[in-house]
């Protein structure tokens, strides 16, 4: 049974006991008389009391339907005493210090799925802002960048340089068996010999031109064509064996003869000059604009771009040294804070302004309403103490007025 019902009920009970007793007599009749009007009296007053508060009891308009008479007042008070009492940056700050926010961070990260969570969020927000990146303006930028960085190297100064440090001995002597182990592999390839024979047919000619003797001379002494390649590769091929073997007369003049070339060519002016004109007018004619879009468009947009697993990587282990690392946490913790009560204090004048308005969108009507329905059962126990409070006045009262006039 709802409160409101049973207030009622103890009323009407009461009416009817006072009724009911108007006849008795006697000593326990005058006292149920007594009590019952008593509570019938308590009853009424709290009950117009109560609906008062809501309403104009029995039409009467002085003093009563005290929600809507006063309603602006009310607001402004309970506006007042939210934003400037329970929820003033003060008492917010006080329950918030008492919290551990970093503490409460490391948790979600750790066991609520925080960390997948971070990730995914970092992950697609990363991939969608470099994925509307236009890749030609981005291409042209580092075009633009990589073209003034190349033509402030010194690119042929350089080069010239490496000669004259491949001229040294620690690296000479590396580098002609290099050349000699790739002239062997070259002088065995077939297209070489087929070039070689090609040339030796055409001295051939030119030797023998329209001497019958030469002609007669070479095909007695058997040197045909193939004869006279076979004998200039395995002639190269021993010389080129000595070499690789070193310690020999021939790697020691081919070694010092690399040597003068290349300190020469290091020192030489025509050589620097066409090497800087080579690199003025590669960087003139190459444009490395489409190579870069291209490259961005495959590498670098997608929805698995190359850099998204580093990406991951590095958001894992700063997660990893932020739970592992108190002093860390603390710092955080303090930033957070100070942060919230920064932003309170800043912007604190919002929250009386929510309310005002939250109350506002209330009609007269809906907010007796609601302000009913949160406390009508406490009210309606005013209601009910009050007959039960009433009715043991009333029988106090007939005992003292009894005992009085027995003793007089």
């Amino acid at each position: 049974m709802q409160k409101k019902q049973k207030a009622n009920l103890a009323l009407a009970i009461s009416a009817a006991g006072f009724l009911g007793t108007l006849p008795a007599g006697g000593f326990w009749g005058g006292l149920l008389h007594h009590g019952f009007l008593a509570a019938t009296v308590g009853g009424l007053a709290d009950w117009f009391a109560v609906t008062a508060i809501f309403s104009k009891p029995l039409g009467i308009s002085y003093r009563t339907d005290i929600l809507r008479r006063n309603r602006q007042r009310i607001m402004d008070a309970l506006v007042t005493f939210a934003s400037d009492d329970l929820l003033s940056v003060k008492n917010i700050m006080q329950v918030v210090r008492r919290q551990d926010v970093a503490q409460l961070l490391v948790a979600y990260l750790e066991h609520r799925g925080g960390r997948e969570r971070l990730v995914e969020t970092v992950d697609h927000v990363a991939v969608r802002a470099v994925n509307t990146l236009d890749s030609a303006k981005v291409a042209g930028e580092i075009e633009t960048i990589l073209n003034d960085g190349l033509r402030t190297i010194p690119i042929e100064r350089v080069a010239m340089e490496g000669l004259r440090i491949l001229a040294e001995e620690q690296y000479s002597c590396h580098l002609i068996r290099a050349l000699a182990e790739v002239a062997q592999r070259v002088l065995a390839s077939p297209v070489l010999r087929e070039t070689l024979k090609e040339n030796v047919s055409l001295l051939r000619k030119e030797y023998e031109g329209d001497s019958a003797g030469r002609a007669f001379v070479l095909s007695s002494l058997g040197l045909t064509d193939e004869r006279i390649v076979q004998i200039i590769c395995e002639r190269m091929e021993e010389k080129l064996g000595e070499v690789i073997a070193g310690e020999t007369p021939t790697y020691a003049a081919a070694k010092a003869g690399l040597e003068t070339l290349l300190r020469r060519l290091s020192q030489d002016p025509s050589l620097l000059a066409a090497l800087q004109a080579w690199k003025t007018g590669f960087l003139r004619q190459v444009s490395l604009l489409p190579l870069l879009v291209q490259w961005i468009d495959a590498h670098v947009k997608g929805e698995q771009p190359f850099w998204l697993a580093a990406l991951e990587t590095f958001l894992n282990e700063k997660i990893d040294a932020f739970v592992q690392s108190r002093p860390w946490q603390r710092r955080v913790d303090a930033f957070f804070k100070n942060l919230l009560e920064e932003e309170l204090t800043k912007h604190h004048a919002v929250i009386p302004d929510l309310i005002r308005e939250r109350l506002g969108e209330f009609s007269d009507d809906a907010l007796v309403a609601m302000v009913e329905s949160k406390v009508q059962d406490d009210l309606q126990m005013i209601r009910i103490n009050g007959a039960l409070v009433g009715s043991l006045v009333g029988m106090g009262l007939f005992i003292l007025v009894t005992l009085a006039e027995r003793m007089w």
